[in-house]
């Protein structure tokens, strides 16, 4: 691995390399992150490195065919590996559980909004969609959602970023409605657009869904002291509980499972459901504990063996989907 020693000056960093999507969202993404960090360190100077990702060149099929939301990470951890960037920048809801073993997730940005969102040109919630709509969605937890409460509805596969599907929905009327993260939008000043947030009661969010992760080589001893500073700690121990729940599940991009972790009146608050495709088979684990990483991983472990036992069955045919 390449040393980073050209990057550190009397032990102090003076220059960063930081890598991103091309999309609008992730550019979005990365100014808030610049931002946080020129307002910490107003010397340092800061370099944005844009990386197409293979994610991003899927433009139709299922990901799940090629590898799964890793896809959206893989070019980004390549150059932090090859040391051509210094920070990775990610939603956190597209890093899987697993991340390449000489890189480290350091930081998570204060959540935003955990919700996911109808938009649509018609209707004003899913309640009001008519019988047989189609909606636009290449997510198995949001179809298996939607399809929970209301299974006469269509669901077609829509891929693509933000900007594309909201063209497709609002432009080329492919489709009723589709469902976007309300977090997306609020980061693209695109809020306007929301028709209904949807109750988390109705559609459990996707894990760290609202936040941003920071990745980085684990030899960059310095940078972790840095980054630290833009760490959210509450919603930190929330996201790490979430990825403990879907790594001891072994769930993929191709499992409708949903994880939400929130602090109330200081404890911390787990919820987890796993779905069928269909939405008519669903189990739902939840628990609450001390706002302490330790206990947070430990309650979210013992939920997802509480998810295996409970509901083998159906917990087999959703990590196998």
């Amino acid at each position: 691995m390449a040393s980073t020693n050209s990057k550190l000056k009397k032990n102090k960093i003076n220059f960063l390399r930081i890598g991103t999507r091309t999309s609008n969202l992730a550019l979005a993404q990365v100014a808030e992150i610049h931002l946080m960090i020129s307002e910490h360190f107003p010397d340092i100077k800061i370099e944005i490195v844009t990386i197409t990702t293979s994610g991003d060149k899927i433009k139709e099929e299922s990901l799940a065919k090629f590898g799964g939301k890793g896809l959206f990470i893989k070019e980004l951890e390549e150059a932090l590996i090859d040391n051509k960037i210094d920070l990775a920048i990610h939603s956190a809801k597209d890093v899987p559980p697993q991340i390449d073993q000489n890189t480290q997730i350091i930081a998570f940005t204060q959540r935003l909004d955990p919700r996911d969102c109808l938009i649509s040109n018609k209707y004003k919630n899913i309640k009001d969609l008519p019988k047989n709509a189609k909606i636009g969605t290449s997510s198995p937890r949001r179809k298996a959602m939607l399809l929970k409460h209301r299974s006469d509805l269509k669901i077609i596969n829509f891929r693509g970023n933000v900007d594309t599907r909201l063209q497709k929905a609002l432009e080329d009327g492919l489709v009723d409605g589709t469902i976007l993260a309300v977090a997306g939008l609020e980061r693209l000043g695109k809020n306007q657009l929301i028709q209904q947030a949807i109750n988390i009661d109705e559609m459990l969010p996707a894990g760290g869904q609202g936040s941003l992760a920071i990745q980085i080589r684990k030899d960059h001893d310095e940078l972790v002291k840095m980054i630290a500073k833009i760490n959210h700690q509450d919603s930190a121990i929330c996201i790490q509980a979430e990825r403990a729940f879907l790594q001891e599940l072994g769930a993929s991009c191709n499992s409708a499972v949903g994880v939400y972790g929130e602090i109330k009146n200081k404890k911390l608050f787990l919820r987890t459901i796993i779905l069928d495709g269909d939405g008519q088979s669903y189990y739902q684990a939840q628990g609450d504990c001390k706002v302490e990483l330790d206990n947070a991983v430990k309650l979210a472990i013992k939920l997802a063996n509480q998810t295996k036992k409970e509901a083998k069955e159906l917990f087999l045919r959703v990590i196998n989907s």
